[in-house]
Protein backbone atom coordinates (compact mmCIF):
# COMPACT_ATOMS: atom_id res chain seq x y z
CA UNK A 1 0.00 0.00 0.00
CA UNK A 2 1.02 3.71 -0.45
CA UNK A 3 3.02 5.52 2.75
CA UNK A 4 2.11 5.83 6.21
CA UNK A 5 -0.23 9.33 6.19
CA UNK A 6 -2.64 7.78 3.56
CA UNK A 7 -2.91 4.62 6.10
CA UNK A 8 -3.50 6.93 9.09
CA UNK A 9 -6.17 8.79 6.67
CA UNK A 10 -7.88 5.55 6.05
CA UNK A 11 -7.92 4.55 9.59
CA UNK A 12 -9.37 8.27 11.04
CA UNK A 13 -12.51 7.91 7.86
CA UNK A 14 -13.17 4.64 9.61
CA UNK A 15 -13.70 5.55 12.86
CA UNK A 16 -15.71 8.50 12.11
CA UNK A 17 -15.78 12.49 12.67
CA UNK A 18 -15.97 12.63 16.76
CA UNK A 19 -13.42 9.48 17.07
CA UNK A 20 -11.36 11.10 14.65
CA UNK A 21 -11.32 14.93 15.72
CA UNK A 22 -10.01 13.80 19.07
CA UNK A 23 -7.62 12.00 17.66
CA UNK A 24 -6.56 14.82 15.31
CA UNK A 25 -6.14 17.40 18.60
CA UNK A 26 -3.40 15.67 19.33
CA UNK A 27 -1.10 16.19 16.55
CA UNK A 28 1.10 18.82 15.91
CA UNK A 29 0.80 21.26 12.50
CA UNK A 30 3.18 19.42 10.28
CA UNK A 31 1.19 15.94 10.89
CA UNK A 32 -1.84 18.18 10.90
CA UNK A 33 -1.11 19.29 7.27
CA UNK A 34 0.23 16.12 5.76
CA UNK A 35 -2.60 13.87 7.12
CA UNK A 36 -5.44 16.45 6.37
CA UNK A 37 -3.65 16.40 2.86
CA UNK A 38 -4.55 12.73 2.51
CA UNK A 39 -7.35 13.15 3.74
CA UNK A 40 -8.78 15.62 1.27
CA UNK A 41 -7.45 12.96 -1.58
CA UNK A 42 -9.90 9.91 -0.07
CA UNK A 43 -12.81 9.07 -2.35
CA UNK A 44 -14.09 5.53 -2.38
CA UNK A 45 -11.47 3.32 0.12
CA UNK A 46 -10.75 0.16 -1.53
CA UNK A 47 -12.15 -3.04 0.78
CA UNK A 48 -7.81 -4.14 0.59
CA UNK A 49 -6.41 -1.24 1.90
CA UNK A 50 -9.43 -0.68 4.66
CA UNK A 51 -8.17 -4.29 5.39
CA UNK A 52 -4.75 -3.97 5.62
CA UNK A 53 -5.20 -1.09 7.96
CA UNK A 54 -6.66 -2.20 10.38
CA UNK A 55 -4.44 -5.74 10.62
CA UNK A 56 -1.30 -2.77 11.22
CA UNK A 57 -3.92 -1.53 13.67
CA UNK A 58 -4.59 -5.10 15.62
CA UNK A 59 -8.50 -4.52 14.55
CA UNK A 60 -11.44 -6.55 13.38
CA UNK A 61 -11.36 -6.76 9.73
CA UNK A 62 -13.49 -3.79 8.18
CA UNK A 63 -16.84 -4.19 7.30
CA UNK A 64 -17.27 -5.14 3.45
CA UNK A 65 -18.26 -2.68 0.95
CA UNK A 66 -15.05 -0.39 1.93
CA UNK A 67 -15.82 2.91 2.98
CA UNK A 68 -17.14 6.16 1.06
CA UNK A 69 -15.74 9.56 1.63
CA UNK A 70 -16.18 12.84 -0.03
CA UNK A 71 -13.02 13.87 1.30
CA UNK A 72 -12.77 17.51 1.34
CA UNK A 73 -16.42 17.50 3.19
CA UNK A 74 -15.42 15.00 5.98
CA UNK A 75 -12.15 17.11 6.69
CA UNK A 76 -14.08 20.31 6.74
CA UNK A 77 -16.45 18.67 9.56
CA UNK A 78 -13.38 16.79 11.28
CA UNK A 79 -11.27 19.69 11.41
CA UNK A 80 -14.30 22.26 12.62
CA UNK A 81 -14.91 19.46 15.71
CA UNK A 82 -11.04 19.13 16.43
CA UNK A 83 -9.55 23.06 16.18
CA UNK A 84 -12.89 25.07 15.77
CA UNK A 85 -14.03 27.23 12.77
CA UNK A 86 -11.41 29.81 12.78
CA UNK A 87 -8.33 27.61 13.09
CA UNK A 88 -9.68 24.76 10.80
CA UNK A 89 -10.79 27.25 8.33
CA UNK A 90 -6.81 28.56 7.69
CA UNK A 91 -5.95 24.94 8.34
CA UNK A 92 -8.05 23.75 5.34
CA UNK A 93 -7.11 26.72 3.44
CA UNK A 94 -3.77 25.39 2.97
CA UNK A 95 -4.72 22.25 2.53
CA UNK A 96 -6.72 22.81 -0.52
CA UNK A 97 -4.71 25.85 -2.04
CA UNK A 98 -2.55 23.82 -4.38
CA UNK A 99 -2.06 26.80 -6.30
CA UNK A 100 1.25 28.15 -5.05
CA UNK A 101 4.02 26.18 -5.99
CA UNK A 102 6.89 26.67 -3.69
CA UNK A 103 5.18 28.04 -0.66
CA UNK A 104 4.28 24.67 -0.06
CA UNK A 105 7.67 23.60 0.82
CA UNK A 106 8.20 26.38 3.21
CA UNK A 107 5.44 24.52 5.42
CA UNK A 108 7.72 21.56 6.15
CA UNK A 109 10.68 23.80 6.80
CA UNK A 110 12.40 24.63 9.94
CA UNK A 111 11.49 28.59 11.32
CA UNK A 112 15.37 29.71 10.82
CA UNK A 113 15.51 28.13 8.02
CA UNK A 114 12.38 29.90 6.57
CA UNK A 115 13.72 32.76 7.51
CA UNK A 116 16.92 32.86 6.06
CA UNK A 117 15.43 32.38 3.28
CA UNK A 118 12.83 35.19 3.02
CA UNK A 119 15.08 37.81 5.01
CA UNK A 120 16.43 39.27 1.71
CA UNK A 121 12.83 39.67 0.12
CA UNK A 122 10.99 42.76 0.01
CA UNK A 123 9.19 43.03 3.43
CA UNK A 124 5.85 43.31 1.68
CA UNK A 125 6.97 40.13 0.14
CA UNK A 126 7.72 38.36 3.43
CA UNK A 127 4.22 39.57 4.86
CA UNK A 128 2.58 37.74 2.09
CA UNK A 129 4.98 34.71 2.71
CA UNK A 130 3.89 34.60 6.44
CA UNK A 131 0.47 34.99 5.97
CA UNK A 132 0.19 31.63 3.49
CA UNK A 133 1.94 29.83 6.85
CA UNK A 134 -0.01 28.12 9.73
CA UNK A 135 0.27 30.77 12.25
CA UNK A 136 2.39 28.80 14.87
CA UNK A 137 4.78 28.78 12.10
CA UNK A 138 4.59 32.28 11.08
CA UNK A 139 5.24 33.35 14.79
CA UNK A 140 8.37 31.24 14.60
CA UNK A 141 9.95 33.00 11.39
CA UNK A 142 8.91 36.14 12.66
CA UNK A 143 11.24 35.71 15.30
CA UNK A 144 13.89 34.90 13.66
CA UNK A 145 13.88 38.06 11.03
CA UNK A 146 15.80 41.01 12.19
CA UNK A 147 14.76 43.53 14.43
CA UNK A 148 14.20 46.24 11.54
CA UNK A 149 12.03 43.84 9.67
CA UNK A 150 9.30 42.89 12.06
CA UNK A 151 7.48 44.96 12.18
CA UNK A 152 7.35 46.17 9.10
CA UNK A 153 6.07 43.12 7.91
CA UNK A 154 3.40 43.13 10.62
CA UNK A 155 2.02 46.42 9.54
CA UNK A 156 2.28 45.38 6.05
CA UNK A 157 0.42 42.14 7.19
CA UNK A 158 -2.51 43.89 8.99
CA UNK A 159 -3.63 45.82 5.73
CA UNK A 160 -3.63 42.75 4.01
CA UNK A 161 -7.18 42.39 1.87
CA UNK A 162 -7.07 40.54 -1.18
CA UNK A 163 -3.80 39.44 -2.73
CA UNK A 164 -4.71 39.69 -6.47
CA UNK A 165 -4.64 36.83 -8.86
CA UNK A 166 -0.90 35.60 -9.77
CA UNK A 167 0.35 37.26 -7.04
CA UNK A 168 1.21 34.12 -4.77
CA UNK A 169 2.23 31.88 -7.75
CA UNK A 170 4.75 34.97 -8.84
CA UNK A 171 6.35 34.61 -5.28
CA UNK A 172 6.04 30.64 -5.26
CA UNK A 173 7.73 30.08 -8.73
CA UNK A 174 10.59 31.97 -7.27
CA UNK A 175 11.09 30.34 -4.42
CA UNK A 176 10.52 27.08 -6.37
CA UNK A 177 13.91 28.35 -8.34
CA UNK A 178 15.84 29.06 -5.08
CA UNK A 179 14.61 25.54 -3.41
CA UNK A 180 15.02 23.71 -6.88
CA UNK A 181 11.75 22.67 -7.08
CA UNK A 182 9.00 22.42 -10.71
CA UNK A 183 6.67 24.82 -10.63
CA UNK A 184 3.52 25.02 -12.96
CA UNK A 185 0.83 26.13 -11.16
CA UNK A 186 -1.96 28.95 -11.56
CA UNK A 187 -4.85 30.38 -9.21
CA UNK A 188 -7.13 33.22 -7.95
CA UNK A 189 -7.31 35.81 -5.58
CA UNK A 190 -6.75 35.01 -1.78
CA UNK A 191 -8.71 36.70 0.56
CA UNK A 192 -6.74 37.60 4.33
CA UNK A 193 -7.74 38.68 6.96
CA UNK A 194 -4.52 40.73 8.01
CA UNK A 195 -5.04 42.48 11.22
CA UNK A 196 -6.73 39.18 12.97
CA UNK A 197 -4.02 37.05 11.41
CA UNK A 198 -0.98 39.36 12.89
CA UNK A 199 -3.01 39.01 16.38
CA UNK A 200 -2.94 35.62 15.99
CA UNK A 201 1.00 35.22 15.12
CA UNK A 202 1.54 37.18 18.02
CA UNK A 203 -0.38 35.87 20.49
CA UNK A 204 2.08 33.19 19.91
CA UNK A 205 5.03 35.22 19.79
CA UNK A 206 7.12 35.02 22.99
CA UNK A 207 6.54 38.25 25.12
CA UNK A 208 9.44 40.15 25.00
CA UNK A 209 9.46 39.94 21.40
CA UNK A 210 5.52 40.90 21.10
CA UNK A 211 6.14 44.20 23.46
CA UNK A 212 9.11 45.07 20.62
CA UNK A 213 6.72 44.52 17.77
CA UNK A 214 4.00 46.11 19.30
CA UNK A 215 5.81 49.67 20.49
CA UNK A 216 7.42 49.93 16.85
CA UNK A 217 3.92 49.18 15.42
CA UNK A 218 2.22 51.66 17.88
CA UNK A 219 5.03 54.09 17.37
CA UNK A 220 4.88 54.26 13.59
CA UNK A 221 0.49 53.41 13.85
CA UNK A 222 -0.55 53.80 16.53
CA UNK A 223 -4.87 53.16 15.62
CA UNK A 224 -3.40 49.96 13.19
CA UNK A 225 -1.81 49.06 17.19
CA UNK A 226 -4.96 49.39 19.13
CA UNK A 227 -7.02 47.26 16.24
CA UNK A 228 -4.34 44.32 16.64
CA UNK A 229 -4.10 44.42 20.40
CA UNK A 230 -8.32 44.30 20.29
CA UNK A 231 -8.06 41.40 18.69
CA UNK A 232 -5.14 39.53 20.71
CA UNK A 233 -5.64 36.80 23.75
CA UNK A 234 -4.01 37.90 26.27
CA UNK A 235 -3.05 36.12 29.85
CA UNK A 236 -5.19 38.63 31.63
CA UNK A 237 -8.49 38.51 29.40
CA UNK A 238 -9.01 34.86 31.61
CA UNK A 239 -10.51 36.88 34.23
CA UNK A 240 -13.42 37.64 31.66
CA UNK A 241 -14.12 33.79 31.33
CA UNK A 242 -17.67 33.07 33.40
CA UNK A 243 -17.59 30.60 36.32
CA UNK A 244 -18.17 27.74 34.15
CA UNK A 245 -16.50 28.17 31.69
CA UNK A 246 -13.33 28.70 33.54
CA UNK A 247 -14.26 24.99 34.88
CA UNK A 248 -14.56 23.85 31.39
CA UNK A 249 -11.14 25.13 30.80
CA UNK A 250 -9.36 23.64 33.95
CA UNK A 251 -10.43 20.49 32.85
CA UNK A 252 -8.15 20.85 29.97
CA UNK A 253 -5.13 22.21 31.95
CA UNK A 254 -2.38 20.07 33.28
CA UNK A 255 -1.36 21.05 37.12
CA UNK A 256 2.07 21.40 36.06
CA UNK A 257 1.18 24.37 33.94
CA UNK A 258 -1.17 25.93 36.23
CA UNK A 259 1.20 26.02 38.68
CA UNK A 260 3.83 27.91 36.46
CA UNK A 261 1.30 30.06 34.75
CA UNK A 262 -0.26 31.77 38.13
CA UNK A 263 3.72 32.46 39.22
CA UNK A 264 3.43 35.77 37.07
CA UNK A 265 -0.40 36.25 37.16
CA UNK A 266 -2.19 38.99 38.73
CA UNK A 267 -4.23 38.42 41.54
CA UNK A 268 -7.92 38.67 39.97
CA UNK A 269 -6.35 36.02 37.57
CA UNK A 270 -4.94 33.61 40.34
CA UNK A 271 -8.61 34.14 42.59
CA UNK A 272 -10.57 33.53 39.43
CA UNK A 273 -9.00 29.87 38.93
CA UNK A 274 -8.71 29.50 42.72
CA UNK A 275 -12.51 30.41 43.48
CA UNK A 276 -13.90 27.57 40.76
CA UNK A 277 -11.31 24.97 42.61
CA UNK A 278 -12.46 23.18 45.91
CA UNK A 279 -10.79 24.87 48.98
CA UNK A 280 -8.91 21.46 49.08
CA UNK A 281 -7.77 21.66 45.46
CA UNK A 282 -7.05 25.77 46.40
CA UNK A 283 -4.91 25.00 48.93
CA UNK A 284 -2.90 22.20 47.28
CA UNK A 285 -1.77 24.28 44.04
CA UNK A 286 -1.30 27.33 46.52
CA UNK A 287 1.45 24.86 48.38
CA UNK A 288 3.05 23.75 45.23
CA UNK A 289 3.03 27.32 43.95
CA UNK A 290 5.18 28.23 47.44
CA UNK A 291 7.35 24.83 47.27
CA UNK A 292 8.55 25.47 43.65
CA UNK A 293 11.62 27.18 43.68
CA UNK A 294 13.12 29.68 40.88
CA UNK A 295 12.24 29.72 37.66
CA UNK A 296 12.91 31.51 34.43
CA UNK A 297 10.23 33.51 33.07
CA UNK A 298 10.67 32.37 30.02
CA UNK A 299 9.21 28.68 31.50
CA UNK A 300 6.14 31.04 33.01
CA UNK A 301 5.19 32.07 29.62
CA UNK A 302 5.22 28.65 27.94
CA UNK A 303 3.38 27.53 30.50
CA UNK A 304 0.68 30.73 29.75
CA UNK A 305 0.68 29.88 26.36
CA UNK A 306 -0.53 26.43 26.69
CA UNK A 307 -3.62 27.49 28.83
CA UNK A 308 -4.03 30.34 26.49
CA UNK A 309 -4.42 27.43 23.78
CA UNK A 310 -6.51 26.15 25.54
CA UNK A 311 -9.06 28.76 26.08
CA UNK A 312 -9.19 29.85 22.30
CA UNK A 313 -9.45 26.11 21.60
CA UNK A 314 -12.47 25.84 23.73
CA UNK A 315 -13.75 29.66 22.61
CA UNK A 316 -13.54 28.58 18.71
CA UNK A 317 -15.48 24.83 19.34
CA UNK A 318 -18.13 27.66 21.41
CA UNK A 319 -17.48 25.91 24.50
CA UNK A 320 -16.61 28.79 26.57
CA UNK A 321 -16.91 31.92 25.85
CA UNK A 322 -13.93 34.98 26.15
CA UNK A 323 -15.44 38.60 27.25
CA UNK A 324 -12.70 40.58 27.31
CA UNK A 325 -9.79 41.04 24.55
CA UNK A 326 -6.60 42.89 24.78
CA UNK A 327 -6.10 43.59 28.17
CA UNK A 328 -2.39 43.69 28.05
CA UNK A 329 0.61 41.98 28.77
CA UNK A 330 0.64 40.10 31.56
CA UNK A 331 3.20 40.72 34.25
CA UNK A 332 6.17 39.05 34.11
CA UNK A 333 7.84 39.42 37.83
CA UNK A 334 8.13 35.39 40.03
Amino acid sequence: MADGYYKAAIFLASLGEDAASEIMKTLDPMELQKLGAKITELSDIPQKDLNEVYEEFVESAAKAGGINVEGKAYIQKVLTKALGNEQAERVIDNLVDEDEGGLEALKWMDPKSVAALIKGEHPQTVSLILSHLDTTQASEVLTNLPDFLRSDVMIRMATLEDIPPGVMQEIGAALQVELNQDENKTGGSKKVKGIKLVADILNQVDQSNEQAIMGSITEHQADLAEKIRALMFVFDDLVQIDNRGMQELMKEVNKDDLTLALRAAKEEIKDKFFSNMSDRAAQLLKEDMEAKGPVKVSEVEKAQQVILKAAKRLADAGTISIGGKGGGSSEALI
